[in-house]
């Protein structure tokens, strides 16, 4: 059970709760098997039974306090200041004489002024504590909030029957429900422990142990084991044999430094260490252990706290980013969190918020980079490009940069939705086929060619803007992965029945691969711009062998074959010599908005080959 200050507070009430339970107990066997001349033993147990009844209240009272604290470091001074009444209670039961009598079913129970301060002193606890997780019931887990207010209740209840009706003890009833119920739903062990993978805790266990190290001030490190394969879409045998690796390294950890692990995400095992030669430890463990089924890659990452980052939940954003988009992007065995890492999530967060109010308020742009037929000499179609700007400044933010985020904040739909109503009414309003206009391609994210809705969603944009489907050509680019061929097959045999086509993006990089062809019926492929330029490269003559090979390959294959990133005559030049149809890129033009690029079509010259 991870060890923050409400699950010490518990334990410390189930302690109570049990010598209680035994005071009680041990007084009802006293007062009815043995005779007054056991006095001594007799005060001793009744001092037990109602001493531990008060501490019991503020336990309660203080674990409360602690789950709407939030991690935060407790107050002394609440502490003392409502300590103060079980102080009064306890020196009371000291110096201060429990009276007891007998009812008219002969039953023994306790009385006295002593009693009544303290049933009142409970009572008080109790009634301030209830009052105090209804008002700060937004502070806590809507389970927590509710279980402690009915278990207060109950309590309440139960002591109000006891205190009215003398003889039935049923405080220790009250209080053996009240810590069944926390157990049950907050406090049980079970709850933060994964399922899949023995004695490794789970996030919500993370969550807390972080909360509340931050609250303290003494310095710690976090490091973790983040596992990368080639997806991050797992099958079931797939997450088995994750599962297996990370159960492995959690009992190699144990058994190393003696620290237990967290799975502070899917893919990341993490572990909070004090002693900087125990990080040592581990990541010399961890550098030299050998994945024997060979799916994935060990980054050992650490990071230093408060040395990097003083605020728990900036350091949860931190081990997210680290173990999601980063590592995927700059794979290393070893990684030192830094101020430049940290950095690049700040930038990554101010373009996720950049990304929702361009959502929320329709503000991207739409721009359009003409595309030539080498064989007719003329700009027959253009990709429309998504932009997006900085609301404080007129700088652009690179479509490598906010389509990830989009896509990982799920708003790549509204994106592509947007983009496309952009286009059919450009279509539409500029009537691009009078200037020889054929096609307009269009991007369609692997998000949203998954998506059941999307043929839909399309087709109704299509004909509120009259626009024939065999003017839109989908390119399918490969920024997230493809995971549901059923829905993609469907969506792209509907687009075509009604006439439009499909090109895969970027062929020559990330996971355009071969399969992919096989798969869908594309009419053209459009060879990426690094693989261009890294084929044409003056000082490695030999890669234009590949630029020959591919271009061969595809059109054998029924392909037209397009290439992006034509910056200089050179490149079209070669590239029309080795038999590509058509060209895009600098060297003609950059991407326009709608108003200039209806200005390059009516000053377009014909042959710009």
């Amino acid at each position: 059970m991870p060890r923050v200050f409400s699950t010490r507070v518990f334990f410390a009430f189930l302690v109570v709760a049990y010598i209680h339970i035994v005071g009680d107990i041990i007084e009802s066997a006293v007062f009815q098997y043995l005779d007054s001349s056991f006095y001594v033993l007799r005060s001793t147990s009744q001092s037990i039974y109602v001493g531990t009844l008060i501490m019991c209240a503020f336990i309660m009272a203080l674990y409360v306090y602690a789950k709407i604290s939030c991690g935060k470091p407790v107050s002394k001074a609440i502490v003392g200041l409502a300590a103060i009444p079980g102080i009064i209670g306890i020196v009371a039961l000291l110096f201060g004489r429990i009276n007891y009598n007998v009812n008219d079913a002969g039953q023994y129970y306790n009385n006295g002024f002593v009693v009544l301060l303290s049933y009142y002193i409970g009572f008080l606890y109790i009634f301030v504590t209830m009052v105090i997780a209804i008002m700060f019931r937004h502070r806590m887990r809507k389970d927590d909030a509710l279980t402690i207010i009915a278990g207060l209740l109950i309590w309440a209840v139960l002591a109000f029957f006891q205190f009215s009706f003398h003889g039935y003890q049923v405080s220790s009833i009250a209080i053996m429900l009240m810590a069944l119920m926390l157990f049950l739903s907050s406090e049980n062990p079970r709850e933060y422990y994964e399922k899949d993978i023995p004695g490794v805790k789970n996030k919500d266990a993370f969550d807390l142990v972080i909360t509340e190290r931050f609250a303290n001030s003494k310095p710690f490190f976090i490091t973790s084991v983040i596992f990368t394969g080639t997806t991050a879409i797992l099958t079931g045998e797939d997450r088995h044999l994750l599962n297996r690796l990370q159960g492995n390294i959690a009992k190699m950890a144990e058994e190393s430094i003696g620290e237990g692990s967290y799975l502070s995400s899917w893919n990341a095992l993490s572990f909070i260490i004090e002693n900087p030669e125990d990080v040592e430890t581990l990541m010399s463990h961890v550098n030299n252990y050998k994945d024997d089924s060979g799916n994935y890659k060990l980054t050992y990452s650490v990071l230093e706290v408060p040395k990097q980052t003083k605020k728990a939940d900036e350091a949860l954003q931190i081990l997210s980013y680290v173990s999601g988009e980063y590592v995927y992007a700059r794979y290393s065995p070893n990684l030192v969190i830094d101020e430049k890492i940290i950095d690049k999530m700040f930038y990554r967060n101010s373009i996720e918020d950049v990304v929702r109010a361009a959502v929320k308020d329709k503000a991207f742009d739409v721009y359009y980079q003409p595309i030539l037929n080498v064989a007719e000499g003329e700009f027959v179609s253009a990709e429309a490009l998504v932009r997006l700007r900085r609301a404080d400044n007129e700088n652009f933010i690179s479509p490598e940069d906010f389509i990830p985020v989009a896509e990982r904040c799920g708003l790549i739909h509204e994106i592509d939705d947007l983009v496309f109503e952009k286009v059919c009414s450009f279509i539409a309003k500029e009537n691009l086929s009078s200037y020889g206009i054929r096609k307009v391609e269009v991007n369609l994210s692997g998000n949203e060619v998954v998506d059941r809705k999307t043929y839909s969603r399309l087709i109704g944009k299509m004909e509120k803007y009259h626009i024939p489907p065999k003017f839109i050509n989908f390119e399918i680019t490969e920024t997230a992965f493809i995971n549901n061929d059923e829905a993609f097959k469907d969506n792209v045999q509907k687009l075509k029945e009604i006439g439009s086509t499909f090109s895969m993006d970027d062929f020559g990089s990330g996971y355009s691969n071969l399969l992919e062809l096989l798969k869908t019926d594309y009419v053209m492929v459009k060879m990426d711009k690094e693989f261009i330029w890294n084929c044409l490269d003056p000082d490695k003559p030999e890669n234009r062998r590949m630029l020959e090979y591919s271009i061969g390959f595809l059109k054998d294959f029924g392909l037209h074959v397009l290439a992006e990133g034509v910056e200089t005559i050179e490149q079209a030049k070669t590239l029309t010599e080795k038999g590509v149809e058509y060209l895009q890129g600098f060297y003609y033009s950059r991407p326009l908005p709608e108003n200039e690029y209806i200005e390059f079509l009516k000053a377009q010259k014909g042959d710009r080959r």
